[in-house]
């Protein structure tokens, strides 16, 4: 896959992250919303923004901090421990 393709998805990945969390989640802030999670409002930030290439940890940690299931952003469900 040719690097601006790639690109162009991380920047469609991130636009569908700022719109659920703004519209689904009802949070414009992002500084507050980045208190619930693991990741910094800087880093969730540059992810909504497809500046960044994630790694699949921080893929996982997205779908929990958005409270998208893991079906729905990986294609199955992740079973937990907890």
């Amino acid at each position: 896959m040719a690097d601006e393709e790639i690109l162009k998805i991380r920047k469609e990945f991130g636009a569908y992250l700022k719109k659920h969390r703004e519209e689904v989640l009802k949070e414009k802030n992002l500084l507050a919303f980045s208190y619930n999670s693991e990741l910094d409002n800087s880093k969730l930030g540059k992810i909504e923004k497809g500046e960044v290439d994630i790694q699949f940890s921080t893929l996982i940690e997205i779908a929990k901090t958005y409270r998208l299931s893991s079906k729905s952003i990986l294609g199955f469900k992740v079973l937990t421990a907890e």
